[in-house]
């Protein structure tokens, strides 16, 4: 006959949770853990197993640390194994906490390979991503054996000895399910006989096949709607069979205070009346008011809530209904142009990775507390790194494209004059060393136009041979853009330093004879015969090209660079 196994079953204690930005609170959840120590001490129970989310935040505290070290102690002085699984508010990239508490012999990781306990073989399945649960292996859990226990060295097991699994996942049949009891149970290579769950808050117990399932909630309320008492759960192992039985915690009281204003005369006086009829509870107490009725009436909740403090009150918390009693559905409906479109329009026109709007969505979500944003974009971008396949052979980084321009967001880029865009040509060439060749166009005021052909106002002239008297932006030479010999260069005008007209105006320009000017464009009086192959230039004005060049790169805005990947590897 074996003896009998009692095992004390928590989960979610959120240890260094600093509900409502109360340090008064973060004590609270290390209280309640402590409460539960305690009873499994005073019981001399011969197990504790932890379903996950020891910690609220995989970065806890030096001090959360210090504590939670300080509570296992007293576990090990009394000869009780303390076993658990990662939660997915604690889970890390590798090493987890519990790895750093089983190096100090204050606790065991459970995993594929049982750790027993008595005749009881303990498994355990770490929090799993929802993207990752239909990937799961069910292989690899090894059989019971009596040399299992790092604590102690029991008699051999008998043929029929129990099994229990702890998973820290949402369950069906219970509400909110992503992965299936049925499922687990049947897939296993083995026969469990309870699973010991945690992640869900409540008290649950349900019996699916031959198996039991059971939740034993938080150790403590992690929001208004936790409404029912806190608990654990004692599992004992018999011949008789497995029972469970659940044990309450006594945790701070959280309560709701309903206050509905009649008339618009003294609402101050109505709303204190009701939170007078409490007078007993609100001492210590989370308090929640809720406020209804007359929609007139202007409330000042600084001034409540001080009131409140002034009782006693922990942490006091108003709710104003009366907003939404006040309009009817069909008023509610917005026909003006809804700002939060705009801004995802301009979240969409900054081209974000798939990390970059998860970062915006947290930021921008009313319901996340700013004390809670860190956690909770770590959270989902910790989600979004484990659904990234990395060993997939067609994974790769994509460099994003160069910025928008704030002034004409369809252009690729601001400014005047020529520019070379790479984007507007899909028969760019990438040559062997990996750089860009940009096919032979040049973009004029934002319009592609042949190499051989320049557009004005007027008509379009061909332009084998030409000197530009004004500044071109950003470039210093387009010699062999406008020209088939390399030889020819630019020649600046006197009056370099005057700003690039716009288009309409644009620069003078000479022609040698037999090259007649466009209508839309200003020649000079007297028509210069140049040397062929050859711009008109001056020994004089060589000097002062270079200057100028270097000068006018300074004022206006450079053509922008194209990267390619080798830049950044």
């Amino acid at each position: 006959m074996a003896r009998e196994i009692r095992i004390l079953h928590t989960a979610d204690t959120h240890l260094g949770y600093r509900q409502y930005h109360s340090e008064v609170r973060r004590k609270d959840f290390f209280a309640a853990f402590e409460v539960v120590v305690n009873d499994a001490i005073e019981m001399q129970v011969d197990a504790v197993v932890h379903a996950g989310d020891l910690f609220d935040s995989r970065n806890p505290t030096l001090e959360d640390l210090l504590e939670t070290m300080n509570i296992l102690s007293r576990l090990k002085a009394a000869g009780i194994p303390f076993f658990g699984i990662v939660g997915n508010h604690e889970s890390k990239q590798n090493t987890q906490w519990l790895d750093l508490f089983e190096e100090m012999g204050l606790a065991a990781r459970l995993g594929k390979k049982p750790l027993m306990v008595g005749n009881a073989a303990i498994y355990g399945i770490d929090s799993v991503p929802k993207s990752k649960i239909p990937l799961f292996d069910y292989s690899g859990f090894e059989a019971p054996d009596s040399s299992s226990s790092p604590f102690s060295s029991p008699p051999p097991l008998p043929e029929n000895c129990w099994k229990l699994l702890l998973m820290h996942q949402i369950m069906h049949p219970f509400p909110y399910a992503e992965w299936d009891c049925a499922e687990v149970l049947e897939k296993l290579p083995l026969k469990i006989d309870a699973i010991l769950l945690g992640d869900y808050h409540k008290y649950e117990k349900i019996k699916v096949g031959d198996a039991w399932v059971t939740y034993p909630g938080s150790t403590e309320r992690n929001s208004a709607s936790e409404e029912e008492p806190r608990s654990y759960n004692i599992i004992t192992l018999s011949d008789e069979g497995l029972e469970i039985s659940r044990r309450t915690i006594p945790t701070r009281d959280f309560l709701f205070i309903p206050a509905k204003l009649d008339g618009e005369e003294k609402p101050y006086e109505q709303i204190f009346s009701a939170v007078n009829e409490h007078l007993k509870e609100l001492p210590g107490s989370v308090v929640f008011l809720e406020i209804s009725g007359d929609s007139g009436v202007v409330l000042s909740f600084s001034e409540i809530e001080e009131y409140l403090l002034n009782k006693g009150v922990l942490v006091p918390r108003v709710r104003d209904l009366r907003i939404k009693e006040a309009f009817p559905e069909e008023v509610l409906k917005v026909t003006f142009s809804d700002p939060d479109h705009a801004v995802a329009n301009e979240i969409k026109r900054l081209s974000l990775n798939d990390g970059g709007l998860i970062v915006d969505e947290v930021v921008r979500n009313p319901n996340i507390s700013r004390s809670r944003v860190d956690e909770e974009t770590e959270g989902q971008l910790s989600k979004l790194i484990d659904a990234i396949d990395f060993k997939d052979p067609d994974f790769r980084i994509e460099i994003p494209a160069s910025p928008v321009n704030p002034v004409n967001p369809e252009s690729p880029a601001s400014t005047t004059g020529f520019v070379e865009s790479q984007e507007a040509r899909p028969d760019n060439e990438i040559g062997p060393d990996g750089d860009i060749r940009p096919a032979r166009e040049t973009e004029f005021a934002g319009e592609t136009k042949s190499v051989k052909k320049a557009e004005f106002i007027g008509e379009t002239k061909s332009v084998e041979k030409a000197e530009f008297t004004g500044v071109i932006a950003g470039y210093s030479e387009i010699t062999e853009n406008l020209t088939e010999s390399p030889e020819k260069e630019i020649e600046l005008s006197k009056e370099e330093k005057k700003e690039p007209e716009k288009i309409g105006n644009l620069p003078e320009a000479r022609f040698e004879p037999g090259v007649e000017a466009s209508s839309g464009m200003k020649a000079e009086g007297k028509k210069e015969t140049l040397p062929e192959n050859k711009l008109a230039k001056t020994p004089d004005t060589a000097e002062k090209t270079v200057k100028a060049g270097q000068k006018k790169r300074k004022e206006k805005p450079a053509v922008l660079r194209q990267y390619n990947l080798g830049d950044y590897l």
